[in-house]
């Protein structure tokens, strides 16, 4: 996909790695870059802004953990631009022993957000096509036994996204639905001191796991804007240690 000139809406854009991806996005000279977020970064935003004034930057206040919040903030996305061409569902958050708020934020809320915004989207409703991209995570391929909800969470995500890039709602819809699935990233949400893992002797696991070599976000971000832009419907991608790779499905069971 040439995202010059498209529409944009970014869930969770002030992150380390989304607001890494939202730089990327500056320089390819997008209509209109929606960040949609809990609370505001008024600096992080002009920063975005003072990148390229041709792009229009805008800021609206959105909790995925409320449906009224996520259909407000998609109305005013449509009712600004009418198209949304790509969204970015970004939020996450590591907090096992909040078993309610880690599925909510990870997966309910990408899939209602994901649903809100579909019709805008689909060329056989009121949309034109475009691009899903949901950041999965490496520990939604594999288990993750000291954060065991997360990987819950992210195992979700992993099988909506698959489920909703079936060739019959592509073919309907011409809105290509994809994921990337990070490794262990520079953020605030994997700084060890903050980590919410699944029991208080989870520890030596918890260490264990993230210890392991970290990237930058702003190579997490370069990788998610090349999944955009490469647009295969069906894929998920692994960003981690600065290289990017193609995830090959395995069929296990079919009807």
């Amino acid at each position: 996909m040439n995202l010059s000139g498209k529409n944009v809406v970014f869930v969770a854009g002030f992150g380390g790695i989304g607001f890494e991806a939202c730089k990327q996005l500056m320089s390819r000279n997008v209509a209109n870059l929606f960040l949609l977020d809990v609370m505001e970064n008024p600096q992080a935003l002009q920063h975005l802004q003072d990148m390229n004034k041709k792009t229009k930057v805008t800021f609206i206040k959105c909790d995925v953990t409320d449906k009224n919040s996520i259909k407000n903030a998609i109305g005013h996305v449509v009712k600004s631009v009418q198209y949304i061409d790509v969204l970015v569902n970004g939020a996450g958050v590591i907090a096992d022993r909040n078993v309610e708020f880690t599925i909510n934020v990870n997966l309910i809320g990408l899939i209602n957000t994901t649903l809100e915004a579909m019709p805008y989207m689909d060329k056989s409703q009121k949309g034109r096509g475009g691009v899903i991209l949901n950041i999965a995570s490496v520990l939604g391929l594999e288990p993750c036994p000291p954060i065991a909800v997360y990987s819950a969470s992210k195992f979700g995500v992993v099988g909506f996204t698959r489920s909703l890039a079936d060739p019959f709602y592509y073919n309907r819809s011409g809105v290509v639905i994809t994921g990337l699935c990070p490794g262990l990233t520079e953020s605030p949400m994997t700084a060890k001191p903050k980590i919410s893992d699944t029991f208080e002797y989870s520890k030596p696991l918890t260490d264990k796991i993230f210890s392991a070599p970290r990237q930058p976000a702003a190579k997490a971000g370069e990788h998610l804007v090349q999944v955009l832009e490469m647009a295969q419907n069906d894929t998920l991608w692994i960003t981690d240690r600065c290289a990017i790779k193609k995830v090959e499905h395995k069929l296990f069971w079919e009807p």
